[in-house]
């Protein structure tokens, strides 16, 4: 028996032993729902569910590793029953079996959307991509073998360097096929994309504030924002208080500069707004 570990997969492979292999697989068939295989080859997709069920699981696989690697350390062992948060693969390697080749050539499209096109509709490998990718819009088309993943984080790059750096998965060879500087720059792309979006929603949140101290809405006009304005400023201004009480002069005052400063804010973001479709 093999154990092997990449991008949060335990590959568990037994040699020759095609009853300890169908033992196993039987198992997996009664006790996990998400799994996708095939005669010799199996995945269990990782569910928060049944991780009493994985735990015992790979409880199992240690102990017959165990059995069958006599040298084997604690430290691999434990290291084997630990792995219950990543997905499971289970496969039979037979004598002279030859593991299978498959080209994958990756694409930018629009420089933006990452296309796998495969020389091949390998089943098993495709639905391991699309958990790999499951944070991700992603979609793939059988008539011509090819996989579309719309990025949405700066994870995105993370996992495709991961992907790209390997030369096998789930016991067969994989080449990637893709433009070096292409991609490189579509890294720089993406992340400058990431970098906007963040400082979009920061400023959003900040405005949001704005909107709230005026009492307007984000799709509200200039206009209707100034007249708010005009009447919040004649109800607090300093000038109008005659109350005795400093807590509620203070409190008249703090109410004022949030209302000013608010008002120049949204102000400055308005004519910004309106510079830009000018020069659209």
């Amino acid at each position: 028996m093999q154990i092997s570990y990449s991008n949060n997969l335990i590959a568990v492979t037994i040699q020759e032993d095609s009853k300890t292999f169908y033992f196993l697989q039987n198992l997996i068939n009664k006790n996990f729902k998400k799994r996708i295989g095939k005669k010799e080859k199996t995945i269990i997709f990782k569910q928060n569910e049944e991780e009493i069920q994985r735990k015992y699981f790979l409880k199992l696989i240690s102990k017959i590793y165990k059995r069958k690697n006599l040298h084997a350390k604690n430290k691999e062992l434990e290291k084997i029953k630990n792995s219950y948060n990543s997905n499971i693969k289970l496969s039979l390697l037979k004598a002279n079996q030859i593991s299978q080749c498959i080209d994958i050539d990756v694409k930018i499209d629009d420089n933006y959307v990452v296309l796998l096109h495969f020389t091949t509709d390998y089943s098993i490998l495709i639905a391991y991509l699309k958990n790999y990718f499951k944070n991700h819009l992603v979609s793939y088309r059988r008539k011509t073998r090819i996989m579309t993943i719309y990025p949405n984080s700066s994870k995105t790059i993370e996992l495709l360097e991961n992907l790209l750096s390997q030369s096998e998965l789930l016991g067969s060879y994989i080449k990637f096929n893709y433009n070096k500087k292409e991609y490189e720059e579509y890294k720089l792309v993406l992340n400058e994309k990431q970098n906007r979006k963040k400082r979009y929603f920061a400023l959003f949140s900040l405005l949001e504030e704005y909107y709230a101290i005026l009492g307007c809405q984000k799709l509200d006009t200039f206009e209707t924002i100034r007249k708010k304005y005009l009447k919040l400023v004649k109800r607090y201004h300093p000038d109008k208080l005659d109350q005795i009480d400093l807590t509620l002069n203070t409190h008249y005052r703090e109410k004022f500069l949030d209302i000013q400063y608010a008002y120049e804010m949204l102000k400055v973001h308005y004519v910004h707004e309106k510079n830009i479709i000018t020069i659209a």
